[in-house]
């Protein structure tokens, strides 16, 4: 007779049990090669986007230090899924996680019930976080938890386990204070903080024991207001189903609260309400009875295979994020560098033309200085220009019998004397004065400055330093990380299917 161990049976579910194994390994890798993409291990948090391009280091900042340092708000893709079990009192919600993980992680009992909000999660070794140490774990929920501090932190608590039985090593269950009517009254606001954390939730698993049912109005309240933005989320199961032996009274349970759900709930197509039990806490005769729990499972093992996916897709879509933010900074630093460039050129040329008055007053100045006294102009060699000097000056020293008729009275000679000794820029009329010219020069060399200065404004440009830095982070996102995100998709799809082109 073939013993149970060799026989096909058990052969068979070893290797689907191998497969599936390995499939989870591959799963795991993947999600923590994406994590390594993001942040190194024990980094911490981030600092808050700002855009400083020169403090980037290509090849050292993983993602989220170049999007802080671009200035773009980047959150790195959870690792692990997250499930929240919601349900009445002594629904079986601990019992399932401790079913689940194969470890008694939970407390469960008839007269103890789950009080606060407990996070079981695997880990390196078995281990108990209170409080703010576990929002230091679960650093994404601070911001919405904020609003509740700090009542909440006495609500708060975190059950690390070493198990790694089915997909608990990728999955984090968050199990939530049992609802009940009545004067009881919670510490914190049970029905908000639920809302709240399931805006972080994969899965939610919405549990009725056949006593409980959907009689509790605290818990219709929050399956109603989960239903507004997480209806895709939620799953229905009807626990314990191993304590109604009859089917027919297990029918009629699952009719009445299919009942009192239909008036909460949105409309949903082929609405369904599996029933079932632990196994291992089941009692004489429930073998009959039909166990969904194996169905739990794999809405588990799905949201996992779903969450690698969107973390491939986020690797990607932040990678082109990055790619295109870059870009747009070096094409502003190409139109800041031109403008830049054409500023200098004009600016420098009007600062060299504004040059020129100067040197017009120099050269004046200097001629005035050069010029020999009028007794010596005289005694200058007969050339050209120095006689037509010298007959001048022996035309005003000896006038014409003519001239000495015309004048008036000697007192025109001293009024005429003090004007023929001013200097000017010529003898003729309309012509400038020496303070005129100085001051018309002096007033186009400061027109000019100002027009030099209003025109070289520079607008702020990136260092060669930063650019090469902004396009060596550019080649490092743009290859090797899409380089690792295709070799991780290729990973996941070869032990999806195996031969496809």
């Amino acid at each position: 007779m073939m013993s149970w161990a060799a026989s096909p049976q058990r052969k068979g579910k070893e290797a689907a049990n191998a497969a599936m194994d390995a499939a989870l390994s591959v799963n795991e890798r993947i999600l923590r090669d994406i994590a390594a993409c993001y942040a190194e291990p024990g980094a911490g948090e981030t600092a808050e986007p700002q855009l400083d391009p020169a403090a980037l280091q290509p090849g050292k900042d993983k993602l989220m230090a170049i999007c802080s340092k671009l200035g773009l708000s980047c959150i790195a893709p959870r690792r692990k899924i997250n499930v929240m079990i919601v349900g009445n009192h002594s629904a079986g919600k601990s019992s399932y996680i401790n079913w689940y993980c194969c470890e008694h992680v939970q407390t469960t009992a008839v007269a103890i019930e789950t009080s606060g909000f407990s996070f079981c999660t695997s880990g390196k070794k078995r281990e108990t976080l209170r409080g703010k140490a576990t929002l230091q774990l679960f650093e994404h929920l601070r911001h919405d938890l904020k609003g509740f501090f700090p009542a909440i932190y006495p609500g708060l608590s975190t059950e690390v386990s070493t198990s790694k039985e089915r997909c608990f090593n990728l999955v984090t269950f968050i199990d939530t204070p049992g609802l009940v009517d009545g004067s009881f009254h919670y510490p914190f606001p049970v029905e908000d903080i639920i809302v709240a954390m399931a805006r972080h939730t994969d899965l939610i698993y919405v549990l009725f024991d056949p006593i409980g049912q959907a009689l509790c109005d605290r818990t219709m309240n929050v399956i109603e207001r989960l239903n507004e933005q997480h209806a895709t989320k939620m799953r229905y199961f009807l626990s314990k189903a191993d304590t109604v032996p009859l089917e027919r009274d297990r029918q009629k349970v699952i009719v009445q609260i299919t009942q009192n759900l239909s008036s909460r709930i949105r409309n949903k197509h082929a609405f369904e309400l599996p029933s079932l039990y632990i196994p291992d806490k089941s009692s004489t005769g429930s073998e009959s009875i039909d166990n969904n729990i194996e169905r739990t499972c794999d809405e588990i093992e799905s949201a996992v295979h779903q969450n690698v996916q969107n973390n491939l897709d986020k690797l990607g879509e932040d990678c082109q994020l990055i790619d295109e933010t870059i870009c747009s900074l070096l094409k502003q630093d190409d139109v800041a560098r031109a403008h830049n460039r054409r500023a200098a050129l004009y600016g420098y040329a009007l600062l060299a033309l504004s040059l020129q008055p100067l040197l017009f007053a120099l050269a004046f100045a200097l001629d005035k200085m050069a010029l020999p006294p009028l007794g010596q102009l005289r005694l200058v060699a007969p050339q050209a220009h120095a006689i037509a000097i010298a007959v001048g000056v022996a035309l005003v020293d000896s006038p014409p019998p003519a001239a000495l008729a015309l004048r008036p009275d000697s007192a025109a000679d001293g009024a005429a004397a003090p004007e023929a000794d001013r200097p000017s820029l010529g003898g003729a009329a309309g012509l400038l004065s020496l303070q005129q010219f100085l001051g018309g020069c002096a007033a186009l060399f400061v027109a000019l400055q100002l027009a030099s200065l209003l025109v070289r404004r520079y607008r702020p440009a990136y260092s060669s330093r930063t650019r090469a830095s902004l396009v060596a982070t550019r080649s490092f996102v743009s290859s090797d990380l899409r380089e690792r995100k295709a070799r991780l998709y290729k990973s996941y799809l070869d032990q999806c299917s195996s031969g496809v082109s």
